[in-house]
């Protein structure tokens, strides 16, 4: 976005004024803002897909919780025996 545009935002005065207060650069902080919502919204992105995939195999939560239990008591078994 180019700062002609941010000026005719309505909220940009204010956000630049917000900014300032904190001593930071308005530009700089709003992009480290957008940067931080698009890592979020990828990241529920992701939850949703991998929620999506849980849901299609047919596993619940119990049965992965007791498959990851079995697969480190093995482990440590294994361990134990070398």
């Amino acid at each position: 976005m180019k700062k002609d545009l941010l000026s005719v935002l309505p909220l940009w005065d204010q956000f630049q004024k917000a900014a300032r207060q904190r001593r930071r650069n308005p530009e700089r902080l709003l992009s480290d803002y957008m940067r931080e919502r698009l890592e979020i919204w990828a990241d529920r992105q992701l939850d949703e897909e991998i929620q999506r995939d849980a849901r299609r195999s047919g596993y619940r939560e119990e049965d992965a919780v007791d498959l990851v239990r079995q697969y480190r008591r093995g482990k440590r078994e294994r361990r134990a025996v070398s």
